[in-house]
């Protein structure tokens, strides 16, 4: 267990978990066999997160059930270090959704308990860089191992003097259209304002919704762990796109959309007879052992602009927060109850990773003080009035109001 485990506080979050009959994370790092992993004292060695046997004993003790491993780490180490976690996760008993030998393994739900009581779990992600990305079989030739990743597009358009701008950098190539240009592969349109739209493909959303139709024709509850950085970390709101796909998961038949990504807080919608949370925040990170130059274009900064035009910030320039921001170090465990498969409560317990602590103990998921937890939840309150969802708060906890009260 982790050096936190007679820590009082990280045992009510265990208690939390542990009450609960399914219990749901999004997996950021690759687990490794002890004998592959690397040598950090290798001259130009970069390495990533990662953990080993012990971390998925952990994720059981504390009351995992299954893990989502649909995210932009799920090829850290390679199609080898994917396998390995999904085994070493295996050995341990614990599910997990998101990855997989092709692209239909990757896409599939993992299923647990039976009607009327039967859950399906997919797990998909935005952020995935191409090569990490599952492709299909297709008759003889075998699809690539990788992560169930929805792939978008961006459609650019920059203001006059923007275009003309980009029309002297010698990366540009010109368009047929004296109005467009291509720079870094990208089609970039002259239009009154800059502006960028981040266009899902159509097939990957068809055969996803797809998916969690039949799941739902076969389950009682549905639930989609959807990891997304977009816009970039440091936005507290969702891409555009990414409300629509969500809402569009629900309106396929899922039930909860439960968000992962940004490393730190973001609304809760309630759409139609669902919920998504669009970000829960960090449960449980060691950013001490985080190597900075470890960092990809969804950590490194980028906005949707700078990455849709090519235009990214050095990697060199991604620091690990450490101390000064708290949002990095605050989260909720959110604990949803059905009844015949209809959404009955959602409970937020507010937890803390120790933003004042030293960094030998910071990242330890601990249930928060009381003026900790006020803040913490004053804070999702605030980012979920946004989406016109209410959040009521009391004795350290925070419920979700599912109706309008009557009056």
């Amino acid at each position: 267990m982790p050096s936190g485990a007679t820590d009082r506080g990280f045992a009510g979050v265990v208690d939390a978990i542990r009450s609960s009959s399914i219990g749901l994370t999004a997996l950021e790092e690759n687990l490794l066999d002890e004998k592959n992993i690397p040598q950090a004292e290798a001259p130009g060695t970069i390495r990533w997160p990662y953990g080993t046997k012990r971390q998925a004993e952990d994720l059981r003790r504390v009351g995992i059930t299954v893990g989502s491993l649909a995210n932009n780490h799920a090829a850290d180490y390679g199609i080898e270090g994917m396998k390995q976690t999904q085994e070493i996760l295996d050995d341990q008993g614990l599910r997990h959704a998101g990855s997989g030998a092709d692209l239909a393994v990757a896409q599939a739900p993992v299923s647990l308990g039976a009607a009327p009581r039967r859950v399906a779990v997919f797990a998909i992600t935005t952020s995935a860089s191409p090569e990490s990305r599952a492709t299909r079989t297709r008759g003889e030739i075998l699809g690539r191992p990788g992560a169930n990743a929805l792939r978008y597009s961006p459609d650019v358009t920059v203001g006059p003097e923007t275009f003309a701008t980009l029309q002297r950098s010698p990366m540009a190539t010109k368009s047929a259209d004296p109005n467009q240009l291509i720079l870094s592969g990208t089609i970039i349109k002259k239009g009154p304002k800059t502006s960028v739209e981040l266009v899902p493909n159509e097939q990957d959303m068809h055969d996803i919704l797809d998916q969690v139709k039949l799941a739902r024709s076969q389950s009682d509850v549905v639930v989609v762990m959807l990891h997304s950085h977009e816009p970039r970390n440091q936005s507290d709101a969702p891409a555009e796109f990414v409300q629509s796909f969500a809402h569009a998961l629900i309106d396929a038949g899922a039930s909860l959309v439960v968000g992962s990504g940004p490393h730190q807080l973001r609304g809760i919608e309630l759409y139609k007879s669902g919920a998504i949370f669009y970000s829960l925040g960090n449960f449980a990170f060691d950013y001490a052992a985080v190597d900075p130059r470890a960092a990809d274009v969804y950590e490194a900064g980028m906005d949707l602009y700078q990455l849709a035009i090519g235009a990214l910030e050095s990697m060199g320039s991604f620091r690990v927060p450490q101390t000064d921001e708290p949002i990095w170090w605050q989260s909720v465990i959110a604990v949803t109850a059905f009844e015949r498969g209809a959404l009955k409560s959602i409970r937020l317990q507010p937890i803390d990773l120790g933003v004042d602590l030293p960094i030998a103990r910071r990242g330890i998921p601990r249930i928060a003080s009381p003026e900790r937890a006020d803040e913490i939840l004053q804070t999702i309150a605030r980012l979920s009035q946004n989406f016109g969802t209410e959040i009521s708060v009391k004795d350290g906890s925070g419920d979700v109001q599912l109706s309008k009260p009557t009056r």
